[in-house]
């Protein structure tokens, strides 16, 4: 696939995890959020460049803030996480997967796979609830625990993806 060809793939997958985000996710689930749109920059591969990475992830959040009007909580988050993605999975695997060329997230171990998952929505859900807060939309001293339920509903929620992908 060529580099046109796969920018367009990005940004047709970008509108279906947007419409999934907001059509579906968004007006439900009492108090446990969500965000569904974090699966976008989980699946990215490790050989696409760093800029090209940062810039979808701050576009998917972008949009996502949009109709949200949450004033860029959205994209700072998943920017942010975008920006340690790589490390995360250093850290999980070593440095097996610079080494090989044709490395994929579905290639990893299942444990290793549900850590490297759950650590990048922990950091995504830590970030943006901690700019909620500072934003002043929710002062709750149990924000933790919303981190820490989002955080695991989000991870089913991505994991079913990942498996019906892989089926």
């Amino acid at each position: 696939m060529n580099y046109i060809q796969r920018i367009l793939s990005y940004f047709v997958y970008i509108i279906y995890i947007v419409f999934l985000q907001l059509s579906m996710l968004n007006p439900i689930f009492l108090g446990l959020y969500s965000y569904i749109y974090i699966v976008f920059i989980i699946q990215i591969p490790v050989y696409e460049k760093k800029l090209i990475v940062l810039l979808l992830s701050f576009l998917i959040g972008w949009i996502i803030d949009q109709y949200l009007n949450t004033g860029g909580m959205h994209a700072f988050s998943s920017t942010f996480t975008a920006f340690f993605r790589l490390k995360i999975l250093k850290f999980f695997d070593g440095n097996n997967f610079i080494f090989n060329k044709n490395f994929s997230i579905y290639k990893l171990f299942f444990i290793k796979k549900i850590l490297f998952i759950y650590t990048l929505i922990i950091v995504h859900h830590g970030i943006l609830f901690i700019l909620q807060t500072i934003h002043g939309i929710f002062l709750n001293k149990i924000f933790i625990f919303k981190i820490i339920f989002s955080s695991i509903f989000t991870l089913i929620l991505c994991m079913i993806l990942f498996f019906k992908k892989n089926i």
